[in-house]
């Protein structure tokens, strides 16, 4: 009698798990690997101040870091080479003394200049030999004044309204004295034309006219007396002198 042979499903069975385990892990590794990336702080940096190449999600088995200036992976163009076991920095021919270099690979411009303005590249070296290459771009400005202008252009800009102050008041006085040089003759041919004692108006004309003329018969009182005899006086008169004769 034969022995029951054995199924060759049940066999297969642990080994397909086993398989499916190792292809999910193989698989899901590189998904929660983040990305090396490199951004600017500030993204664009005023000439003089400092400025900061910031490297996010920098892998765990890293060995070395170099950061190089430019597009091109060259010796000449490398900044810092920094060795994570050892803690040891090295420059390289691109080096400022401006330069500083962090364990998490980021890299500190101090005092930064317009010549600083371009790309870098932050190559990775992992501990598997691996090499990735990371690129950075910095941009720096020339800081001008609050309002967007060099400082010679607000100080002429200030002069010129200072000047046209100037000439404004100086204008404003002139005005106002030439006003009242008017006012001041005016009240003079007042004065002229009519006594202190009388309020009158000012002549309509230049002509003078008999009427404003002054009446001597009317301020002395013989003239009256001349122009108004009283007949009652010369009757009297002339009838003593007939008595007396």
């Amino acid at each position: 009698m034969e022995p029951p042979s054995a199924s060759p499903r049940a066999g297969r069975g642990p080994w397909r798990e086993l398989l499916l385990a190792v292809s999910l892990l193989a698989f899901w590794n590189p998904l929660t690997t983040a990305q090396v990336t490199v951004e600017s702080v500030p993204p664009n940096a005023a000439e003089g101040k400092d400025a900061l190449l910031r490297v996010l999600n920098l892998p765990g088995d890293t060995a070395s870091l170099a950061w190089f200036r430019g597009e091109i992976v060259a010796p000449v163009h490398q900044i810092l080479l920094y060795v994570v076991d050892t803690r040891v920095i090295t420059p390289g021919p691109a080096y400022s003394g401006r330069e500083i270099i962090y364990p998490n690979g980021s890299l500190l411009f101090q005092n930064i200049t317009l010549n600083d303005t371009g790309s870098y590249i932050l190559q990775i070296i992992k501990k598997n030999f691996q090499i990735e290459q990371v690129p950075g771009q910095l941009r720096v400005f020339h800081e001008r004044s609050t309002i967007g202008l060099p400082v010679g252009s607000i100080i002429g800009i200030a002069l010129v309204v200072l000047i046209g102050v100037a000439l404004v008041a100086t204008l404003g006085y002139l005005l106002i004295c030439t006003r009242t040089g008017r006012a001041s003759g005016w009240c003079d041919l007042r004065e002229f034309w009519c006594p202190a004692s009388t309020p009158c108006h000012a002549p309509a004309s230049s002509s003078i006219s008999p009427d404003s003329l002054p009446n001597h018969t009317a301020e002395v009182p013989i003239y009256q007396e001349l122009q108004h005899p009283d007949t009652d006086i010369y009757c009297q008169i002339n009838h003593k002198a007939e008595v007396a004769t």
